[in-house]
Order: structure tokens, then C-alpha cells, then sequence
């Protein structure tokens, strides 16, 4: 099973007892309908990278907590700047997708919650809550603002994959640093795309560089 097959299958399993099915049918659309681009980074980075001594099954429940917690805050995101309460007719689908990013989020912290990558999970959420009120404020908000989610998501797709539970986070944690690395062309090509969503319009200085893959 290639590795974004891998991210799927996790996701689903996570979510699998949701009920009733109609919600769940949301959630699993959600799961596959994209490229799961940062639970992918999480097993880039544990496999390739840190080559810990984790078992597959849970390196992919990790990557699957990264990738439904993204799945869920980003589509709360969309339901809140595209003011779909606005529209009548939606109100019941809105409110159903708004219940399915909930799911997706407490599902995907449940997955991180014993693991070290929980820190930085809670953090991302708290910061998103406090974008989305700002950007709720001033509407035209930067692009950095807009891409704060992606950048955090990453950050954490990063830890989760290199900190395992018998390693401990470096004293000076650096994912610029930790991306210069060698990986495969297959994996580079997914990381380096992902990057590019994130940089597009944004300050040089946090690019991260993957050098050449063997």
C-alpha cells in the first residue's frame, strides 16, 4: 500500500464507528476527495527521515490525526468565510458539514493526544481559532494570515513524524533545518508541492530547502 492509500485507510478506520452514516459519508468525502499532502509529510518524515523503530499502524493513525485535523479546521474555515448561514436553503448541509469538522478534529486530536506531537496539536487549534476571529475582523487580512493554518498543519505533520514515543523533541526543534535532507523523487515531488502552497506570496526567509533525492 503506497503511502497515500496509507493516509486514507487510517482516516477512515479513525471515523469509521461515526454515526449516524450520513455523517460519516461526509467525513469519508471529505477524506478522499484530496491529496491527504500532510499526513503524507508525516510518514515522509518517520520513514525516510527519522527511520524510527514504530510500527506502520501507528505512524499511519499519526498521520491520519495530523490529516483530520486539517481536513476539519479547513473546512470549518470555509464555512465560516464563505458566511454559508447566510443562505437558508444550505442551512441543514452547513450544519452537517459544520458537526463533520468538528468529528474530523476531536477525531484527529484523539489519534495525537498520547502521542508528543499533542503539544503542537493543541497549539494549532488554539492558533486557529485566534486567526479566524482576526481575519473575521479585517476580511482582507495578509496572505500569511491566511495560510497560518497550512503553516502550522505542517509544523505539525513534521513533529509528529520525527518524534516517536522513544525519542525525545530536540532542545532546539528547527523544521527548516530538519527538511534538509535526501528522500525519495516521489516524496520530494509531494513534499516540495506542498511547500509551494504554503510560500506562494510569502516572506523568503522561511522557505525550506530539500536538497536532491537519490
Amino acid at each position: 500500500m503506497d503511502a497515500v492509500s496509507r493516509v486514507r485507510a487510517a482516516s477512515c478506520r479513525a471515523v469509521d464507528e461515526v454515526e449516524p452514516t450520513g455523517l460519516r459519508e461526509i467525513i469519508t468525502g471529505q477524506i478522499e476527495s484530496d491529496s491527504p499532502t500532510f499526513g503524507l509529510a508525516t510518514i515522509v518524515v518517520s520513514d525516510e527521515v527519522r527511520h524510527t523503530d514504530e510500527e506502520s499502524i501507528i505512524v499511519d493513525s499519526k498521520a491520519a490525526g495530523v490529516q483530520l485535523i486539517y481536513e476539519g479546521l479547513r473546512l470549518t474555515q470555509d464555512l465560516v468565510r464563505e458566511n454559508r448561514w447566510k443562505n437558508n436553503e444550505q442551512k441543514l448541509i452547513t450544519d452537517m458539514d459544520l458537526l463533520a469538522a468538528d468529528v474530523m478534529v476531536a477525531r484527529g486530536f484523539y489519534l495525537l493526544s498520547h502521542t508528543k506531537a499533542a503539544p503542537k496539536a493543541v497549539e494549532t487549534i488554539r492558533e486557529f481559532g485566534i486567526t479566524e476571529a482576526e481575519w473575521s475582523d479585517t476580511p482582507t487580512g495578509t496572505l500569511t494570515r491566511r495560510m497560518s493554518l497550512e503553516r502550522n498543519i505542517f509544523e505539525l505533520a513534521i513533529i509528529a513524524g520525527f518524534v516517536s514515543s522513544s525519542s525525545e523533541m530536540p532542545s532546539e526543534f528547527d523544521t527548516k533545518q530538519l527538511l534538509n535532507f535526501d528522500i525519495s523523487k516521489e516524496s520530494k515531488d509531494h513534499i516540495l508541492r506542498l511547500i509551494q502552497t504554503i510560500e506562494q506570496g510569502e516572506e523568503e526567509d522561511f522557505l525550506l530547502v530539500i536538497s536532491s533525492g537519490k
